[in-house]
């Protein structure tokens, strides 16, 4: 089997040196650890996901350096959250090069971005598959609210984020691909990240963990994905990121949701 190259994008995250110690269990970031010069690691984005693009391009320009180093290597991408769009991204921009892509995994992808594309799997995508929260309206209602303390306004209160639409959803081409896998459990959690005030993130955690596993390894990654306890609660938000948030606009986020969303006029 030919040598695997892995690119990962993580989600969004706090500034700084904080954001390793937020994201230290997300499944992203365990893919990087245990797969070490095998893989290119990115951190995800700030608040207004203002990195996306070049966070895009980091990883499609070490993908073809490694495509150009040895053509044989089979290409593969992770992401979460923001992430998710930026890996589908980085294989449109490989589509463009000609480059295939072998495989594509992708936890809770979506956009939350003002930049174009990273939407739709482009056809230069052998695999994907794709774990998604549920957005069953008893469950996304269960915890509308849950996170009051932050002060930020309507569904953002909900740690379930029903207000972000998901890419990923769709694609070209005749590849193998399926229609995402629902998981009952926060956006967080499918990324690796839970919150304790969702009862039922534990669970999900060890069941995307188990279902990626499987997947993964099919693709020739030897490696097991670790579910830990939910740990992100109210104070993992700094005010000061929230009050320059809501200077930014928040009716943005909340009335311009849908996929395609952001569009530039």
């Amino acid at each position: 089997m030919n040598e695997i190259r892995l690119a990962l994008v993580n989600g969004t995250g706090p500034p700084g040196p904080a954001y390793d110690e937020v994201m230290k269990n997300s499944f992203c970031y365990q893919l990087g650890q245990k797969l070490g010069e095998r893989c290119f690691y990115q951190r995800g984005p700030t608040l207004f996901g203002l990195e996306v693009a070049e966070e895009a391009k980091a990883v499609y320009r070490w993908l073809k350096a490694e495509h150009d180093a040895g053509s044989d290597l089979r290409l593969m991408l992770a992401g979460y959250s923001r992430g998710g769009s930026a890996a589908i991204m980085a294989c449109e921009m490989l589509e463009h090069d000609g480059i295939q892509v072998d495989s594509l995994f992708l936890f809770d992808a979506v956009a939350r971005h003002e930049f174009p594309g990273g939407s739709v799997i482009p056809a230069n995508v052998r695999f994907s598959r794709h774990a998604r929260r549920s957005l069953a309206a008893e469950f996304v209602q269960r915890y509308e609210g849950a996170l009051k303390r932050l002060g930020v306004l309507g569904a953002f209160q909900n740690p379930v984020r029903p207000l972000f639409g998901n890419v990923g959803l769709t694609w070209r081409g005749d590849g193998d691909h399926r229609p995402a896998a629902t998981f009952l459990g926060s956006h967080g959690a499918i990324g690796g990240v839970g919150w304790r005030v969702v009862a039922e993130d534990n669970d999900c955690e060890r069941d995307v963990a188990r279902w990626m596993g499987e997947h993964l390894k099919a693709r020739g990654l030897d490696v097991d994905l670790e579910p830990f306890a939910p740990v992100a609660d109210v104070a993992y938000t700094h005010p000061t990121h929230l009050a320059e948030w809501l200077r930014h606009g928040v009716l943005q986020f909340v009335h311009e949701h849908d996929e395609p969303h952001l569009r530039r006029k």
